[in-house]
């Protein structure tokens, strides 16, 4: 069983809080979206629970079958995309696949499968600097969502894309969520529609 409890969190820049006194846990396969306006923290929460940025008060835990788990054991039960996440765009998306999954374990054994899934075979020779926004986006959901994890954070991570392609992403999501916790960054209700809601602006 793994858990994530929030006790307490607050972060403020410049004098203003974004957010104060969130309190939750979140248990092995349970979902919850962050929603709220520009600027209401939905980025900056999920950095603090992936480790990247300090909050300003309160504490971030993590629980692996009863026994509490710092941030420095968490990088192989943590997978996550989202705008800061940059990828090596002289890479092909199979040189950066292979690069990417000798750090994680991947969920799916063959990298082609996954090429095939995001539908990307017919670019997967291509150097990802001539990539769209949207395929690029693709690559970075495809990178989370394939690894091996106990916690999945999505940070907006259909905004860049079609409909179509939006809708096979989720879809995927749906298969290969399992028992993973989610947690999602999201103002389209297409993301999150079926999910629980924090909505930050009101926090």
């Amino acid at each position: 069983m793994f858990s994530v409890t929030l006790q307490n969190i607050g972060k403020k820049f410049y004098g203003r809080w974004l957010f104060r006194n969130l309190t939750l846990t979140l248990n092995q396969g349970e979902s919850l979206a962050l929603t709220g306006t520009n600027g209401s923290g939905k980025s900056t929460l999920m950095r603090i629970i992936a480790g990247q940025m300090n909050a300003s008060e309160g504490k971030c835990f993590f629980e692996k079958n009863g026994k509490k788990t710092g941030y420095e054991s968490m990088y192989n039960h943590i997978s996550w995309t989202g705008p800061q996440i940059t990828l090596y765009s002289d890479f092909s998306l199979e040189e950066h696949l292979a690069l990417h999954f000798r750090f994680k374990k991947p969920l799916i054994a063959s990298t082609d499968e996954m090429i095939t899934l995001l539908n990307l075979e017919d670019h997967k020779d291509k150097k990802l600097r001539l990539y769209s926004s949207g395929m690029l986006q693709r690559v970075k959901f495809g990178m989370s969502l394939f690894s091996k994890s106990d916690i999945l954070l999505l940070d907006e991570p259909t905004s860049n894309m079609d409909t179509e392609n939006a809708t096979k992403m989720l879809h995927l999501l749906d298969q290969y969520q399992g028992e993973r916790i989610l947690i999602l960054a999201s103002n389209l209700e297409r993301e999150y529609s079926n999910m629980k809601i924090l909505n930050l602006s009101q926090k």
